[in-house]
């Protein structure tokens, strides 16, 4: 948990933007396990969907910022997915999902 908490300091958020708190973002992390598999271990080794959990913070920052902006050919449902979620929101799912284990 302490590491989500401490997602301010690692990945502020912009200006003007709260970050979301541990209870907040753990209910946006469940919503992925639909597809992405429980804590978003992948569903099934070798499938189409990848994995989530312990994905590089600002690497899955930056594909989850893409798939947002349909700057990502790979994304299917993803894009409609990530539109009504903030900067900050996206920041606090991908320090989430570089933890090893959900918080």
């Amino acid at each position: 948990m302490q590491a989500v908490l401490a997602i301010a300091a690692w990945m502020p958020p912009q200006p003007g933007m709260a970050q979301p708190g541990l209870s907040d973002t753990a209910m946006l992390a469940a919503t992925c396990a639909t597809c992405h598999g429980p804590a978003g271990r992948q569903p099934s080794p070798g499938g189409s969907i990848p994995a989530l959990r312990e994905q590089v913070a600002a690497h899955l920052l930056q594909r989850l910022q893409a798939m947002q902006k349909h700057n990502d050919p790979k994304a299917t449902v993803m894009p409609q997915l990530l539109q009504g979620l903030s900067d900050a929101q996206l920041q606090a799912l991908a320090q989430w999902f570089s933890e090893p284990e959900p918080r």
